[in-house]
């Protein structure tokens, strides 16, 4: 049996919402909880184990890197990579400072599904460490130019 993997996304963009869940609707191995705010996602880390966290850039309220931090803290180093959503390119500077947090990967326009399901099948196959996420950080590096 496939274990569940458990996804959370931390997302106030409907957009990106729409797109994370017809991405994973026709696998019955994931299961996506939503929600709007970092604060709302702090709870909800402490209610249920997720394998993976989707946080926006832009959130309101408490923006995404403060939301990172903090669900960091709360969480091993070991478990939950981040994948960053962004609505227009990052900076070296942010993507360094997302990167400590334990950022597997960056999702910037044009977000497709097929981004996302890779990203996803990735974790859930192979993520172990924020080591690992060290390869993806250098390929957006290079996409940055």
């Amino acid at each position: 049996m496939i274990p569940l993997i458990n996804i959370l996304a931390v997302e106030n963009n409907q957009k990106t919402v729409s797109l994370i869940y017809s991405a994973l609707s026709d696998q019955s191995r994931y299961h996506l909880a939503v929600v709007e705010s970092g604060y709302t996602a702090i709870e909800a880390i402490g209610l249920k184990k997720f394998e993976l966290i989707i946080i926006d850039r832009d959130l309101n309220f408490l923006s995404g890197i403060k939301t990172a931090k903090s669900l960091r803290k709360r969480l091993s180093f070991n478990i939950s990579p981040f994948v960053v959503t962004c609505g227009n390119k990052l900076t070296v500077p942010e993507g360094e400072e997302f990167i400590k947090t334990g950022v597997f990967d960056f999702w910037e326009p044009p977000l497709n599904i097929q981004r996302i399901k890779l990203t996803v099948d990735s974790v859930a196959e192979g993520w172990r460490s924020p080591k690992d996420n060290l390869k993806n950080y250098s390929e957006y590096l290079d996409r940055l130019g």
